[in-house]
């Protein structure tokens, strides 16, 4: 589980100065919460993407915003990530003389056969193993280094005021 903690004293000190309701308040700061998750989910795709050599649509496909719960120590929004193995064929594979290059990922004696890629096993016809790329480690690695996390309190703030004045017009 990933934490990224807001300073209380920086957002009370922009209710401070811009002095909304209660309910003002409230609004802006789900909907800066909804922002922010956001804006977390794009920074993720991006590094996995270079991390894993692998393309963005593919991530982002496999990431959701679950929910955005207020708890007693704070909110919490839940990002998931689908990091399962990624079948070659979605990686753009093609056939090479070798055998199959998707993307910078390459498989000798590979080939495509009825919409993914296989290798054969022995030297028979059968049996036929599906290529995958293998992301878990990897991902797992670069989530917990929290590469995404530089920059993320000054966001919130941003878009908060932002939010705040919104809400006050």
């Amino acid at each position: 589980m990933i934490s990224l903690d807001i300073s209380a004293q920086g957002i009370e000190s922009i209710i401070a100065e811009l002095e909304p309701t209660e309910k003002q308040v409230n609004t802006a700061l789900s909907r800066t919460l909804n922002k922010m998750a956001k804006w977390i989910q794009t920074r993720t795709v991006k590094g996995l993407s270079a991390e894993l050599q692998v393309m963005q649509k593919v991530l982002r496909r496999r990431m959701r915003k679950t929910t955005i719960q207020k708890t007693n120590t704070g909110w919490t929004i839940n990002l998931w990530y689908g990091l399962n193995e990624i079948s070659l064929i979605h990686l753009n594979a093609r056939e090479t003389k070798r055998g199959v290059t998707a993307g910078k990922h390459k498989r000798d004696s590979a080939f495509i056969a009825k919409g993914q890629v296989f290798k054969r096993q022995g030297k028979g016809r059968l049996p036929l193993e599906k290529q995958t790329l293998e992301i878990k480690e990897k991902a797992d690695s670069y989530l917990d280094g929290q590469a995404f996390s530089n920059g993320y309190q000054e966001q919130f703030f941003k878009v908060l005021e932002h939010e705040l004045k919104w809400q006050m017009r």
